[in-house]
């Protein structure tokens, strides 16, 4: 699997539909797995919902990225006998040169945005033969890219009634926007881009609106998927994000929220995680504004198809709540798990003064952790507390999360987390800064899973998410504290029951 697709929160029930490969376990024969839960923490998979057209020895067209909406009003006039349509909007990936039911030509890889609809609340498809591709090229003067033209995201736009489609001209870091009043019928309204990280191609837009500091004050976030170009120090994927203003037709960047070569600033973007594992990132329609909620895919196409998983590969981060708050001045994007989690076991450790290890022994494989600790000003200049996770009783494996005081950051350090031999960049350390509070205080917030820990930080304004493949007896932990000594530590650790049984 890679890419989440569809998100959409329908009758009481997640959807998640995602790209994947039905014939095998690495990118090939790209269809639309699914998967439903009530809670967003346990999911029941369903059949595959679009497979790709001729699998699997005569693929015509592949379905590649994009949204689900509710078609609540029957714009699109799928919906029959009262039933409301759900309606997808994915780009078809045309393998060979072929004329289409719909009369239409294409070329071969041919990239193309298409429809699909369902009348049972997102259990089967119907793709729109009849006319498909609904937005056949890309507009004028970009049809040279029309093998890059991709992954739209679908929303309803309450202020000028209509529909909105946001699609990536991958290559030339641009958004292109569309207009319709019944999904089937598009019309260009504007364009945006290129703008901060541009290292990679630009993939998986998304743009929707949050509360600044929960007021009346509403922003427009455009998300972005970026591969590759990531956040400093990782390499491959990564996402990023603008805080701006949407009038219904054109996205408009906040001066604050974009980046130039002439400022002089090291910073070239705002990261939505400053992980190596967070790709692609997707929220789900059909949620109130404030409960935005996103799923990403937690791998990275530098080395997606070869992490060392059998007889599966690639996995989703848990899903988080995002929000908007004014972080140093600035409207920044923070974000919480939010999946209620089933734990049992709470312990909890504390120390008054902590300075050099401290063992907290077995604690398990599936791990929800808080961790709060400060240093004073006079000595938070140089050293590192932290703790290390999926451990061998030796400590010859290890997954190090923690806070760098002379360098102002969080960080995960997986170079010594279990398997990392499969690829020569994945045995690294990442980080994102996070500035120390008045009291020079920093509280984390650990998700260790069997293969994988993702880390809030404070309010959540920086995260990371990490995969990590440590032996099965890597279940120890221990506390580090180096350059000085650290105060008011506390950590609570409850494990983390099975979301499968």
């Amino acid at each position: 699997m890679n890419d989440p697709n569809g998100l959409v929160y329908h009758d009481g029930v997640y959807h998640l539909y995602y790209q994947y490969n039905p014939g095998g376990t690495t990118w090939g024969a790209m269809s639309w797995g699914h998967a439903t839960s009530r809670d967003l923490t346990q999911w029941t998979e369903q059949p595959v919902a679009l497979q790709a057209r001729g699998f699997p020895d005569n693929i015509t067209e592949m379905y590649f990225s994009g949204t689900v909406v509710v078609d609540e009003k029957n714009t699109s006039g799928f919906g029959k006998r009262g039933k409301v349509p759900l309606v997808a909007m994915y780009t078809s990936y045309y393998p060979v040169e072929q004329t289409l039911p719909s009369g239409k030509h294409v070329r071969k890889d041919q990239q193309a945005q298409s429809i699909a609809y369902s009348l049972d609340k997102g259990m089967t498809w119907t793709t729109y033969d009849a006319a498909n591709p609904v937005i056949a090229e890309p507009p004028s003067p970009y049809q040279d890219q029309v093998l890059e033209f991709r992954d739209p995201s679908v929303f309803w736009h309450d202020q000028t009634h209509q529909w909105i489609a946001v699609v990536s001209l991958a290559k030339l870091h641009k958004i292109v926007i569309y207009t319709s009043k019944n999904l089937k019928d598009w019309q260009l309204a504007s364009e945006f881009g290129p703008a901060n990280a541009v290292g990679g191609v630009w993939e998986c837009p998304s743009i929707f609106p949050l509360s600044l500091d929960g007021s009346r004050e509403v922003k427009w976030i455009l998300m972005l998927g970026l591969n590759p170009g990531g956040p400093p120090g990782t390499v491959g994927s990564g996402s990023q994000y603008i805080v701006g203003s949407f009038n219904g037709t054109t996205f408009v960047a906040d001066e604050d929220s974009v980046y130039t070569p002439e400022e002089g600033s090291s910073q070239t973007a705002n990261w939505l995680d400053y992980g190596p594992d967070f790709y692609a990132a997707l929220g789900f329609n059909g949620l109130p504004r404030d409960k935005r909620t996103i799923i990403a895919w937690m791998n990275n196409w530098q080395y997606g198809g070869v992490i060392p998983t059998d007889p599966w590969r690639s996995a989703m981060s848990t899903p988080r709540h995002l929000a908007l708050k004014t972080i140093a001045g600035k409207a920044t994007l923070v974000s919480e798990p939010a999946a209620r989690l089933s734990t049992h076991g709470g312990r909890t450790f504390t120390f008054r003064r902590l300075d050099g290890e401290r063992e907290l022994g077995r604690l398990g494989k599936a791990l929800e952790i808080e961790l709060s600790f400060s240093r004073k000003a006079s000595l938070a200049t140089e050293g590192e507390f932290g703790i290390a996770v999926a451990a061998t009783k030796d400590y010859a494996q290890e997954t190090r999360v923690g806070y760098d005081f002379a360098t102002g950051q969080v960080f995960v350090d997986r170079s010594r987390s279990g398997e990392v031999g499969f690829d020569g960049t994945f045995a690294s350390r990442y980080h994102a800064p996070l500035v120390l509070g008045a009291d020079g205080s920093v509280s984390l917030r650990i998700l260790l899973d069997w293969s994988s820990v993702e880390v809030f930080a404070c309010e959540g304004e920086a995260t990371i998410t990490s995969q990590i493949f440590p032996s099965k007896d890597a279940v120890y932990s221990r506390l580090f504290s180096t350059g000085g000594e650290t105060g008011n530590v506390k950590v609570r650790v409850k494990e983390v029951r099975s979301a499968w049984r």
